[in-house]
């Protein structure tokens, strides 16, 4: 089994593809851009998160 954040950077990765893909078709200040940007920090939290907690435990 794998640990969970190898799925939540393959989330994340597939996400910034998503991200940069709406900003090259519909620019950068767009709200599908923005959306998708905000969506990318929050999955990108969610791992520092995790990754604090599991330093905070050791």
């Amino acid at each position: 089994m794998q640990p969970p954040h190898i799925t939540a950077v393959e989330k994340i990765e597939e996400k910034r593809k998503e991200m940069i893909m709406l900003a090259k078709n519909y620019g950068l200040t767009s709200r599908v851009t923005i959306q998708a940007s905000q969506e990318l920090d929050s999955l990108l939290n969610a791992v520092t998160h995790i990754k604090f907690l599991g330093v905070c435990s050791e």
